[in-house]
C-alpha cells in the first residue's frame, strides 16, 4: 500500500512540475535540455508522454536530473525506494481487457512502442524500470533532505505540507542550479 502511495506521490508530483506544448516535429536524438552537462534527448520525454503532451514534462525531466545527480553527489544509494511492485506494473494487459485503465495502458504502450521500435510488452517493462528509476531517485532525495513521509489518517493536511515542502525544495534545487540548465527546445 504505501510503496503503490509513494508511486502515485511522486507521478502526481512529477505531472504537478510540467508545462506546456507538443514535439512532433523533433528526433528522438535531438536535445531537449541539458542539465549540468547531461543532456535530456527528446526521445527520454517522447518515452514516457505521447507527443502531444510530452514537451510537458521537460520541467519535470530536469528536476528529476537534478535529484540524480544531487543522489549520486551525496553517494545516498536508491535500492531501498525502487518498487518491488514494479513487475506487477510491467505485465502489459490482455489484448481483450475490459478494464478502462487496462486499455488506456495498452494503448499507451502499443503507441510508444511503435515510435521507438520496440516491442509492446519490452516497451511495457522498459517504461516501467523508467519510472520506478525516477520515483526511487526523487524518494531518496526527499526523505534524505525533508524526511520520509509518514501517513495518518487523522492529519488530512499531511499530504498537502508534504507536497507543499517537497515542491518548495524542488524549486529550490532547479533556482540553485539554474545556470547550469540550458533549454533547449520550447
Amino acid at each position: 500500500m504505501l510503496k503503490s502511495m509513494k508511486f502515485c506521490f511522486v507521478l502526481l508530483l512529477l505531472i504537478l512540475l510540467s508545462g506546456c506544448s507538443g514535439i512532433a516535429e523533433y528526433n528522438n536524438d535531438e536535445p531537449a535540455a541539458i542539465v549540468n552537462g547531461q543532456e535530456i534527448a527528446v526521445g527520454d520525454l517522447r518515452f514516457l508522454l505521447p507527443d502531444k503532451t510530452a514537451l510537458n514534462y521537460l520541467d519535470g525531466a530536469i528536476r528529476i536530473e537534478l535529484v540524480k545527480q544531487e543522489v549520486k553527489k551525496m553517494g545516498l544509494d536508491i535500492s531501498g525506494h525502487l518498487d518491488a511492485d514494479s513487475d506487477t506494473f510491467a505485465v502489459l494487459p490482455p489484448a481483450d481487457t475490459e478494464d478502462l485503465n487496462s486499455k488506456q495502458i495498452r494503448e499507451f504502450a502499443e503507441s510508444q512502442a511503435k515510435k521507438f521500435d520496440m516491442d509492446t510488452k519490452e516497451f511495457q517493462r522498459e517504461y516501467t524500470r523508467r519510472v520506478s528509476e525516477q520515483n526511487a531517485y526523487v524518494l531518496t532525495y526527499l526523505e534524505e533532505k525533508i524526511g520520509p513521509y509518514h501517513f495518518d489518517n487523522d492529519n488530512e493536511n499531511q499530504i498537502s505540507d508534504y507536497n507543499e515542502e517537497s515542491n518548495q525544495l524542488l524549486e529550490e534545487l532547479v533556482e540553485q542550479n539554474k545556470e547550469k540548465i540550458e533549454v533547449l527546445i520550447k
